[in-house]
């Protein structure tokens, strides 16, 4: 065999290593992280401990969309920064290899990484997520104490609920402060309240409350105010307000890029192009869409920076390949999660927002290489 064909083999075997243990890593932490969360969400509530096992099933696909990308950075800086330490590139470079030809095998793997990353959250995250909500739903709506504990305060997207004492399926109070259609604020109080199962498909449960009182005043204007007795009363928890915006309706985490594509292109033909770029809407889902695509290829991203950077490594070239990974992960999510959130609440650009921690971390990349080519 030849000696290039040695080195490039032994290059990308090196870094596969590495990434399978890192991911390994990091999966292991996003799922306990999981977990966590659904013993504070379902665990405690006495849900069947089958239904428990399916949405941690269907929640995998999430955790191992998310730990590739950072399994790429992590592991290329430690395989790397071990080979610059223990003077294996030195000596490839003595050979007669120039690092050109040492970065080529890493960014085939950077971009196999990339492929399947994509593939796993164009496919497999679609179809987990659309499990995983449905299940959720139907638990919630057969058993009501998942999203409505006994003595407990439970804030969602539109209101806050304050519960007295829940037996089976009877409350003896409540108190609802929310938002009405108009605008106008509204505080809701029975002394005796029923959770019923509702028919329709965007309900969660119904409240039907016995001799309810009800105060509604203008938030501009206190002065300006209603009361209301009813002896009965029926107050509807939305499943949009329990699991956000897209509630009732496909969500773009649960379909494909092609999908989302075509409903985005739906979307900007139903509004006039002067409106586009100022409607929240569709700049929500043209973030989706695009973070279907920055993701994966952040992993390629990763790849270039890891090894840019892991060829300044002198010693202990994993310990601080580990650590330096970590940092920069850290910074990517913060930056990517900071976007999300000002796309979403703020209306900052979609389209900017997913793609700039990319940019952000290629040109640190092709910085770092190229002084580390033509130093």
């Amino acid at each position: 065999m030849m000696p290039s064909k040695i080195l490039f083999s032994y290059l990308a075997k090196e870094i596969l290593l590495y990434f399978f243990v890192l991911f390994l890593f990091f999966f292991f932490i996003f799922f306990v992280n999981q977990i966590l969360l659904l013993a504070e969400d379902v665990l405690s509530k006495h849900v069947p401990f089958r239904d428990v096992v399916l949405l941690i099933f269907y929640s995998l696909p999430s955790i191992v969309a998310t730990s590739m990308p950072f399994a790429a950075l992590v592991g290329t800086l430690m395989a790397v920064g071990r080979m610059v330490s223990d003077r294996e590139f030195l000596a490839a470079c003595a050979l007669g290899f120039s690092v050109r030809f040492l970065i080529f095998p890493v960014l085939i793997v950077g971009l196999c990484i990339s492929v399947f990353s994509f593939i796993t959250n164009d496919i497999f995250l679609p179809v987990g997520t659309i499990r995983f909500n449905r299940l959720r739903r139907e638990i919630i709506a057969s058993s009501p104490a998942v999203e409505l504990e006994s003595n407990s305060i439970k804030k969602n997207q539109n209101a806050v609920i304050v519960s007295g004492n829940i037996s089976g399926n009877v409350m003896d109070k409540i108190l609802v402060i929310d938002s009405g259609s108009s605008g106008e604020r509204r505080v809701i109080s029975a002394p005796e309240t029923r959770i019923v199962e509702s028919k329709n498909s965007e309900i969660l449960v119904s409240l039907e409350m016995d001799n309810a009182f009800v105060f509604t005043f203008k938030k501009d204007n206190p002065q300006d105010y209603d009361v209301i007795n009813s002896e009965m009363m029926s107050y509807n928890l939305l499943l949009r307000n329990i699991f956000g915006s897209y509630a009732g309706s496909i969500t773009p985490q649960e379909m494909s890029s092609r999908d989302l594509y075509r409903e985005l292109k739906i979307k900007e033909a139903g509004i006039p192009p002067e409106q586009r770029d100022s409607d929240r809407s569709l700049n929500m889902w043209r973030m989706e869409f695009n973070k279907k695509f920055s993701i994966p290829i952040g992993a390629f991203f990763f790849v270039l920076l890891a090894f840019s950077l892991g060829l300044g490594a002198k010693t202990n070239g994993q310990a601080v390949g580990f650590i330096s990974g970590l940092i920069i992960a850290v910074i990517y999510w913060v930056l990517l999660i900071v976007g999300q959130t000002l796309s979403l609440r703020v209306g900052f650009n979609g389209i900017i927002t997913m793609w700039l921690p990319n940019a952000v971390i290629l040109i640190a990349g092709l910085i770092a290489l190229s002084f580390r080519i033509f130093k």
